[in-house]
């Protein structure tokens, strides 16, 4: 090796993944229904690691259970790719297995603790995007009983329809089709059953009444970018007029939702859309790969409702994998930028074979 060459930093050997994840099980008749909705099914595990193969890799399938840490401290991969939620229900739960991997030295794909766990607290979100200037809904939050008060003070203060979520859950759970608050007594119930079901605060956002869109955003630094997006919408629409995106709309997607690409949008929806994401993307500081989804209020304006840092990618059902294909791109391709933007933040260099 020249003196040129030994300047630069040395490859590291990657010839074994593993894939962090948690294993979505049945509910028991005393738990909500929903409580393990984030986590990932056998066949959206599977999918991944027979693509990481395709790619010339062993992989090594790794739960998150009592286990874990004796087998990744015993017989460490060289990489993880992580797509673990995080056992429990506390509100740092995705930065578990990122801080663990990070104690002891093994590097993997994703964002760091700090941004995982401000990512799925949609209070702390919402206020760090609005510091940092990307538009978001206005919000009140209710931490315990004695916050109802404040339902009564939101609609005399201005006269607009409120949509209540917990605090900190993803994949829509907590959202329902009488989630939507047009006043002060639907809102105490809406934020009442949050805290009754979820054990955890409630958040109340001004509902946005325009179109969904959900965007990808892959890679760091100067190569972030948008991968492509897609509009959200009923395939019947319902009485009211007005669409929600809840949990039983993505359990039962097929029938009931509607996703179209970018083409179905105005050019100046597609540009504040990417501006927004990348903007979004930045100001949380998330790395790799993320959805980030928006909807627009009465202005035109797109405001971002969720941020989504490890996105689902089963190829059959998760949005990130079917936007992307909505804009030409495949399976194959997703977890491959997926992976070789983790690669370069570690100096990692790697041309598929």
């Amino acid at each position: 090796m020249d003196d040129k060459d030994s300047s630069q930093e040395v490859p590291l050997p990657i010839k074994v993944i593993g894939i962090v994840f948690n294993l979505k099980k049945p509910t028991t008749s005393d738990e909500p229904d929903d409580l393990y909705e984030e986590y990932d099914s056998q066949s959206t595990i599977d999918a991944l690691a027979r693509e990481i193969e395709s790619f010339g890799f062993e992989t090594v399938l790794l739960e998150q259970d009592e286990d874990l840490f004796s087998k990744l401290t015993t017989n460490p991969p060289d990489f993880v790719f992580n797509i673990a939620e995080g056992k429990d229900i506390y509100r740092g739960r995705e930065a578990q297995i990122p801080s663990l991997l990070e104690s002891l030295g093994i590097p993997y794909t994703g964002s760091d603790p700090v941004s995982l766990a401000i990512s799925l607290d949609k209070y702390l979100t919402n206020a760090v995007l609005n510091y940092e200037g990307v538009p978001v809904p206005k919000m009140a939050h209710f931490r315990s009983r004695d916050d109802l008060v404040k339902a009564r003070e939101l609609f005399v203060s201005e006269n607009s329809t409120y949509i209540v979520k917990p605090r900190w859950e993803g994949s829509s759970k907590g959202v329902f089709h009488d989630s939507i608050s047009k006043n002060a007594e639907e809102l105490k119930r809406n934020v009442l059953r949050i805290f009754e079901r979820y054990k955890q605060p409630a958040i109340a956002e001004v509902f946005l009444p325009g179109a969904e869109i959900t965007a990808g955003v892959l890679g760091n630094d100067e190569e972030t970018r948008v991968i492509g997006m897609m509009r959200i919408s009923e395939r019947t629409p319902s009485h009211s007029g007005t669409f929600l995106y809840t949990l039983d709309h993505k359990r039962e997607w097929e029938e009931r939702i509607l996703y179209e690409g970018p083409q179905v949008l105005d050019a100046k929806v597609r540009e504040q859309a990417a501006s927004t994401a990348i903007k979004a993307f930045r100001a949380l500081e998330l790395r790799d790969a993320a959805r980030i989804d928006m909807r627009m209020d009465e202005s035109g304006c797109l405001r971002v409702i969720d941020i989504n840092p490890l996105p689902g990618l089963s190829p059959y059902y998760s949005d990130l994998p079917i936007l992307y294909s909505l804009s030409g791109g495949n399976y194959h391709d997703l977890i491959f930028g997926i992976l070789r933007s983790a690669f370069k933040r570690y100096g990692i260099h790697w041309v598929e074979g």
